[in-house]
């Protein structure tokens, strides 16, 4: 009996690990190359509905309301696109008035914490501003670096897009049958289910997730506000958004901006800076696990491990693929026990 419930156990524990390592490889290869297949899948899903309520409501054939409901979908990237372009443009054109006057606060507070350093350090501003100047030297070349990798990266997510795009008309013309061919097969439907789950799941963690960003843009826009900073809603709002964004966060922006304000004597500047990003990072901390695990029904200790050990194994983007990852673990796991 012992030695059966060892079987029993030790069988479990090497199928998890083969489903584990399934979900590894499967996120870190091959879902980059499947991706744009996806969107354009889901695309077609949403798209589907609207197409059968033109053809039920208009005068158009199966093949021209399909059609219409993709040319509004079409539309409305444009618009969102255009959109984006135009504030873009109006923030870039406001900064190109005031640029004179950024630069001269830019040289002074430059100026500025060259001073500081000399009376901390003792060294010459000779030498201290031939050392920052080595710095900024590196990185600009650093930046200009990453400015080509940028480049690649978006050359070549305007082409999945582009792919997305073209599979969702394809997809979208031959919905039915390509839900029929799905169905057909049993790993299909186990496909189709763990795509609805996902679909679940994935609503429950931009739901939670939108939440946090919500209220750590608050709390920016009211510490900005209260330190006096006339920019404190744009600013707040630019800065809550970073905190969302993996590769980049609310320590990004305060700690710099906290040791200018130090070198610069703005002590309590820096003090509520320094606040604002402890007081974002606790609610993030804290809020992150609970949320997203109410959400999801499962246990928070459970989904701050996922997000930890999503981003050592798959670096930023880890945030997203490590909850992920462990869904597909589990509904894997599930499948094949």
């Amino acid at each position: 009996m012992k030695t059966k419930m060892t079987w029993e156990t030790g069988n479990k524990i090497v199928k998890l690990l083969v489903v584990t390592a399934a979900v590894y490889f499967g996120m870190k290869f091959l879902f980059p190359i499947v991706l744009p297949f996806l969107i354009a899948f889901v695309i077609a899903r949403v798209l589907f509905p609207l197409a059968k309520r033109l053809e039920q409501k208009t005068f158009l054939n199966r093949a021209g309301a399909r059609a219409a409901a993709y040319v509004l979908f079409l539309a409305g990237v444009g618009l969102a696109a255009v959109g984006i372009i135009y504030l873009c443009y109006r923030m870039g054109s406001s900064c190109l008035v005031h640029v004179d006057g950024f630069m001269e606060q830019a040289d002074r507070m430059y100026d500025a914490c060259c001073e500081k350093i000399q009376d901390i350090s003792g060294y010459g501003m000779d030498e201290i501003k031939s050392t920052l100047t080595r710095g900024k030297e590196g990185l600009t070349d650093s930046a200009i670096g990453y400015s080509k990798n940028a480049g690649w990266y978006m050359a070549g997510f305007l082409a999945k897009i582009f792919v997305s795009f073209i599979a969702a008309y394809i997809m979208l013309n031959d919905y039915e049958g390509l839900i029929r061919g799905i169905h057909k097969t049993q790993a299909g439907k186990s496909v189709m289910q763990m795509l609805h789950d996902m679909k679940m799941a994935s609503g429950a963690y931009l739901k939670a997730q939108l939440m946090i960003m919500g209220i750590v843009t608050a709390v920016c826009v009211l510490g900005l506000f209260v330190l006096g900073n006339p920019y404190a809603l744009w600013a707040g709002i630019g800065i809550g958004i970073c905190d969302a964004l993996p590769f980049i966060g609310t320590g990004t922006i305060f700690v710099p901006w906290a040791l200018i304000e130090i070198l610069l004597g703005g002590y309590r500047n820096a003090a509520g800076y320094l606040v604002i990003y402890i007081l974002c990072s606790f609610i993030r901390q804290l809020l992150e696990p609970k949320l997203v695990g109410h959400k999801l029904g499962v246990p928070p200790l459970a989904v701050l491990m996922s997000i930890y050990i999503g981003v050592q194994v798959y670096g930023g983007a880890g945030v997203l693929l490590g909850p992920l990852s462990a869904f597909l673990i589990v509904q894997g796991y599930r499948a094949v026990v």
